[in-house]
């Protein structure tokens, strides 16, 4: 959840998935391309879930 949120938080500075975008994600969230291949990997499968 912690990457998500840096994900949406960079798209208030810029709202594409450019180079720049990225390295923001990286300073809001060193690290988070772990957590991105686990999305890719991972994510549709969370959409079986209903909350």
């Amino acid at each position: 959840l912690r990457y998500v949120a840096a994900h949406e938080v960079a798209h208030l500075e810029q709202m594409n998935h450019s180079a720049a975008f990225w390295a923001l994600v990286e300073r809001l969230f060193p690290g988070h391309q772990a957590q991105r291949d686990w999305l890719k990997r991972h994510g549709e499968d969370l959409h079986r879930y209903q909350f």
